[in-house]
């Protein structure tokens, strides 16, 4: 499969946007990817502060994927919706 699109709702972010996604890419690079559409142009960055990603959810409770997870080994499916937030280094 090559590259889809998938929805990003990054935190502190009102813009819901969409970013390509590869299916060998980890959390990691797709953070990053995200991130490129929302930092330091509606959001601040949070230097010392790392990007994890979690399925959005109704109460945006969800687990986050591991960092080394790729997007094909998560699932993500075309315009498939995911929140993107700041955390500690030392969080779960």
């Amino acid at each position: 499969m090559s590259a889809f699109p998938i929805l990003s709702r990054f935190q502190f972010d009102c813009h819901v946007k969409v970013v390509e996604a590869e299916p060998a890419q980890d959390m990691d690079a797709l953070a990053a990817a995200c991130a490129y559409h929302s930092i330091g142009l509606h959001v601040a960055d949070q230097p010392g502060k790392i990007l994890r990603i979690r399925p959005t959810t109704d109460g945006d409770d969800a687990e986050p994927w591991p960092r080394n997870m790729t997007v094909g080994e998560a699932g993500l499916k075309h315009y498939e919706c995911i929140d993107i937030y700041f955390t500690d280094p030392g969080a779960a």
